[in-house]
């Protein structure tokens, strides 16, 4: 049996930054995993560098800028976003975000988003929305809510967005004022609008570059230690391996869901809060061409799901070309599912075979093109989902944490829709209170 005054479970973004700015080296970092970087990720097939679904480095939060710069110091380039809408009825690309850039779509489409966000302007005493359904019909009317965001939002997260909240839209759904829409309408431009219109990416190493320097600055790192019991009361945590360590501060960045798993008798109305949460998952069909320049996008967007298996799509090479050997090129395609949608197609050669199916439908790879890697890499969980009783359920979660000494926080401690530059910002967060409790 050992003892440390913070114990941090999960090594992810969170874990490691909460163990970086902790002032004290009294602490302890274990991770079940062989490697630090949680989804932060990126395995390495043929040659190939994939990542835990796409990630893309930017904010706007000065000091989360500065130190993800000085952590990847020359190791980092700055990327102008190129995302795209595919409509595979028509065969064609708009850009992103699609209430900003109409132009190219058929006349009738155009006029349809046009007329329903007049109508919703002119409109100035509509009842608010109650959920995320409501507010797209509210705030962009009836052509653009139905023609993609909609489709797109039941394909991301499962659900009917009638039984989502819309607290969480800030800075995630960009809004354009109508000089903006218009413009975007009438004439093919490169205004760029939303979040993300600059990022930054890793040029060597892929996206696990960040969490592997932010690792270098973070003492006692335990890995292959799973967790299987923790005892509040004792302050004990247990470990598969058979370890035991008693803590006075416990950091915990796991799941929300897996709290059942390692805590006796929690009370009833916290497990109702905790079965209430939902989110969904993520397989990531990775796969590599012997082809370059397969495509001159960083991202796209598919919304038709009667068309094709995955929502989005990227190329890693477009990122940084060091995540494919030379020649090639590779694409990532994620498949959002949960248990209100269960995958389409069962088993790793289904998933893999229905992608490629997809991909050729989009005229992205050639019937011809020889395939030198394929990867599945599951996200579970991927992405919380704001459901109407998200505030209340993860209030009662929060509450009873912090009322037995346990400080949750990351993307999925939080429960929150988190980029990586909140996942360090979490960490420090946490590393901040107990660096002020212990002064």
């Amino acid at each position: 049996m050992s003892s440390t005054k913070n114990l941090i479970l999960g090594a992810g973004l969170t874990g490691l930054s909460t163990g970086y700015h902790l002032q004290s080296d009294d602490y302890e970092v274990y991770e079940k995993l062989h490697e630090v970087g949680g989804l932060c990720r990126s395995e390495e097939v043929n040659g190939f560098l994939f990542d835990y679904a796409p990630h893309i480095l930017y904010t706007v939060n000065p000091y989360a800028h500065e130190l993800i710069h000085t952590l990847l110091k020359g190791n980092i380039e700055i990327k102008k976003r190129k995302a795209f809408i595919y409509h595979g009825k028509y065969d064609l690309y708009t850009q992103f975000p699609y209430q900003a850039h109409l132009h190219g779509l058929p006349a009738q489409d155009i006029i349809e988003c046009l007329s329903g966000l007049v109508d919703v302007l002119r409109n100035t005493d509509r009842p608010k929305p109650t959920n995320y359904r409501e507010w797209m019909y509210w705030r962009f009317g009836k052509g653009i809510a139905e023609q993609l965001m909609i489709p797109y939002a039941e394909r991301i997260w499962t659900i009917d967005p009638k039984y989502m909240n819309f607290n969480w839209i800030d800075r995630r759904v960009p809004e354009p004022d109508f000089e903006a829409v218009l413009k975007g309408a009438l004439q093919d431009e490169d205004d760029r609008t939303g979040f993300n219109q600059e990022f930054w990416y890793p040029i060597e190493g892929a996206i696990e570059a960040l969490p592997v320097a932010l690792a270098k600055g973070v003492k006692n790192i335990h890995l292959n230690e799973t967790v299987t019991k923790i005892d509040p009361k004792a302050k004990r945590v247990t470990f598969a391996s058979g370890k035991v360590v008693d803590y006075q501060n416990l950091v915990y960045t796991l799941s929300l869901t897996y709290l059942p798993d390692f805590i006796d008798d929690i009370p009833a109305h916290v497990v109702d809060a905790i079965n209430g949460l939902q989110f969904n998952q993520i397989e990531c069909v990775n796969i590599g061409i012997n082809r370059p320049d397969i495509s001159p996008y960083h991202w796209l967007y598919f919304h038709e799901a009667d068309r094709f298996i995955f929502h989005r799509i990227s190329f890693p090479r477009n990122a940084s070309e060091k995540t494919c050997p030379p020649g090639t090129s590779s694409v990532c395609c994620e498949i959002s599912y949960s248990k209100s949608r269960p995958l389409p197609v069962q088993g790793r050669e289904a998933l893999i075979q229905a992608t490629i199916d997809g991909l050729t439908k989009a005229k992205i790879l050639r019937p011809d093109d020889e395939i030198l890697a394929t990867d599945v890499l599951t996200c579970d969980p991927a992405y919380v989902i704001y459901d109407l009783d998200y505030e209340k359920n993860v209030k009662t979660i929060h509450d009873w944490l912090v009322s037995i000494d346990i400080h949750p926080c990351g993307r999925f401690g939080d429960w929150q829709y988190y980029n990586m530059d909140h996942s360090i910002l979490a960490g420090k967060r946490i590393a901040d209170l107990l660096n002020s409790n212990q002064a």
